[in-house]
């Protein structure tokens, strides 16, 4: 039996039923539907992304103003912002802080080469030392990249002679910045 219109059944479409004695035997095709886009991926439809723009501005901008912003109610901004706070979709809220101006000028960037079977006791230790501020596991000749900030060249040093005594870590090639040219923490939506 043809169906009149193909039923979407998740990554596939349904096209036909056919009666057997024994049951029925369904015929799939793969959907046609285009892939979803990152920002319907976590459900976010168009009053979400002028909320999240909105907040990434300014995150201490009042859900009064986001609401008459965006032509919503204030309640609809709380239990949108609660719901994107549940979902992981806003991972917190934050004050952007100048390094520089906590004593943190220098900032530098670590490849690190390590030990395959003791890499994961490598990165726990990683993140409990606090001038690293940044972890990427990454992919080609190193195995992480770390963004380290320190108040000067005596204490990179001493952050470097921390990373030299744990376990895993095979060397390091550091790289100071001299200067930042850009430095984007908001994530386009």
């Amino acid at each position: 039996m043809e169906l009149r219109k193909p039923y979407e059944f998740g990554r596939y479409i349904i096209v036909s039923l056919i009666s057997l004695t024994s049951g029925i035997m369904i015929q799939l095709e793969p959907s046609k539907r285009p892939k979803k886009q990152a920002s319907q991926i976590a459900d976010l439809d168009d009053v979400d992304i002028k909320i999240l723009r909105a907040l990434q501005r300014d995150s201490r901008v009042s859900f009064n103003t986001i609401a008459q912003d965006v032509g919503v109610s204030e309640a609809t901004i709380f239990v949108r912002v609660k719901k994107m706070q549940e979902s992981g979709a806003i991972k917190g809220f934050t004050a952007l802080v100048s390094p520089s101006a906590v004593g943190k000028p220098l900032t530098a960037i670590v490849l690190v080469r390590a030990n395959p079977k003791a890499y994961s006791g490598m990165l726990d230790a990683l993140r409990k030392i606090d001038d690293i501020y940044e972890i990427y596991d990454v992919t080609g000749q190193y195995y992480c990249i770390l963004k380290v900030r320190a108040s000067g060249t005596d204490e990179l040093g001493r952050i470097m002679d921390d990373l030299g005594r744990i376990d895993g870590i095979a060397g390091t090639e550091t790289i100071v910045v001299l200067r930042t040219v850009k430095e984007e923490v908001a994530v386009r939506v």
